[in-house]
């Protein structure tokens, strides 16, 4: 009788497991992807998403403000940074419409076009963060 519980259970937990694992391999994906990618507004909020519903918000929150310096037309940051902010934990699957700005005209030749690179760039793009030396070899 034990011998066949011992086997009910050892059955049920070699299936269960891979749900168990799911999760942190998703995340283990997800840095690995923000490791390879550190400038990419996708992975930074990949990364920062899986964090926020695992309840490290503050991470999360500082990597959605990366991503938005990097990307600010991502709509999709936005509101998920926005939601992170109001306490919620509900993940945005499509870009919050934007409200419809009110823009001047456009002129026929733009000062911008005419203006040379470095002095348009606000700056250097922030630092990757968090970015070890190394990758740990759990990646």
């Amino acid at each position: 009788m034990r011998a066949t519980q011992a086997a009910w259970l050892a059955c049920w937990l070699a299936l269960a497991q891979p749900a168990w694992a799911a999760p942190d391999a998703e995340l283990a994906a997800a840095r690995a992807e923000y490791w390879l990618h550190p400038y990419q507004p996708q992975a930074i909020n990949r990364l920062a998403l899986l964090l926020a519903v695992r309840g490290d918000v503050s991470s999360a929150e500082l990597l959605l403000e990366r991503a938005l310096r990097i990307a600010p037309g991502r709509g999709d940051v936005r509101a998920n940074l926005a939601r992170l902010r109001a306490g919620e934990r509900r993940v945005a699957s499509a870009p919050l419409p934007a409200p419809a700005p009110v823009a001047a005209p456009v002129p026929a030749r733009s000062p911008v076009a005419s203006a040379p690179v470095a002095a348009v760039q606000a700056g250097p793009l922030p630092g990757p963060w968090p970015l070890p030396a190394e990758p740990p070899a759990a990646w």
